[in-house]
């Protein structure tokens, strides 16, 4: 071959080549885009709420209506003086329907303070590929903070999240629930010992999943910043326009000692506007470190 047809062939391999007609490796390695989803139909939002008083354990659950299942949800404790464990918020399901689940109980030795709980459910029409995924840590007291990771089925992606412990009561709360932003399909829960304990202990975290929904998107905050003083910080982020809010979560940053006495007192998604807030307190007495929280949501049309 001479000089000219090579420089020919190789210019028709060229044009060839960007049109689509040669294929590599790697090209055929490239899943082909996502069909467009249909909107989520049924959508709803469901607040309940327990009794205010001063007892020392509270649980409250947001039912969906009839024909609806559970996509996602959150809690707030209000009240307590800071002294409230969060224990449990999380997705339920059984014979008599779904809902959303939220628990907390005060700190041992109590605390004079009235203090009440609500539990936030969002409900729809069942989606293609739900699926509810629960991942336990171990069940001992080797630690005395513990961080689980949970991540949804092939195919699927993470539409809400939540977290529930079990085993040493009054003594040990969850810290976070935290969703990733890698491939919208993991989430993960951390908790830790108010108080020492050497009674068994574990947390699991919660994870709602389905195919993917039309414009789903993840969105977190900017940084917010508790300085010195100050016990309590809220950070809030909102959904994009057209948008409906799904799961939320939370990203708090500092030392490991610190982020041990964090309490997440809010940590739901908001109807109106749609989005997320989440509010997080010291344990009193509070402490002099600094930390930082972002809010997380999960939208879609």
């Amino acid at each position: 071959m001479n000089t000219r047809q090579r420089r020919t062939l190789l210019g028709l391999t060229a044009v060839a080549t960007g049109m689509g007609m040669f294929t590599t490796a790697a090209d055929a390695a490239v899943p082909p885009p996502e069909a467009p989803q249909a909107p989520v139909s049924g959508y709803t939002y469901v607040e309940r709420f327990s009794r205010l008083s001063s007892d020392s354990a509270r649980s409250v659950s947001a039912p969906c209506p009839s024909g609806k299942v559970v996509l996602a949800g959150g809690v707030r404790i209000v009240g307590g003086g800071g002294r409230v464990l969060l224990r449990g918020s999380y997705p339920g399901h059984s014979a008599s329907g779904y809902k959303w689940l939220a628990t907390a109980e005060e700190i041992s030795g109590g605390t004079a303070a009235r203090w009440y709980l609500r539990a936030y459910a969002v409900c729809a029409d069942k989606p293609a590929g739900l699926t509810y995924r629960t991942v336990p840590s171990a069940f001992n007291s080797n630690r005395p903070d513990k961080t689980v990771t949970g991540t949804c089925p092939a195919g699927t992606r993470l539409v809400g999240a939540g977290a529930r412990l079990r085993g040493a009561s009054h003594r040990v709360g969850i810290n976070s629930v935290t969703m990733t932003n890698l491939i919208h399909r993991s989430a993960s829960a951390r908790a830790a010992e108010a108080v020492a304990t050497n009674l068994p202990w574990s947390v699991a975290v919660h994870l709602v999943c389905a195919g993917p929904l039309a414009r789903q998107t993840f969105r977190e905050s900017g940084w917010k910043e508790a300085v010195g003083s100050t016990q309590s910080q809220t950070a809030v982020v909102g959904c994009p326009r057209g948008t409906r809010a799904f799961g939320a979560g939370m990203r708090p940053a500092g030392a490991s000692a610190t982020l041990k006495r964090l309490v997440p007192v809010e940590l739901r998604p908001t109807g109106s506007p749609a989005g997320a807030r989440v509010t997080v307190s010291e344990l009193a007495p509070g402490q002099a470190a600094t930390w930082y929280v972002k809010a997380q949501v999960i939208c879609a049309r």
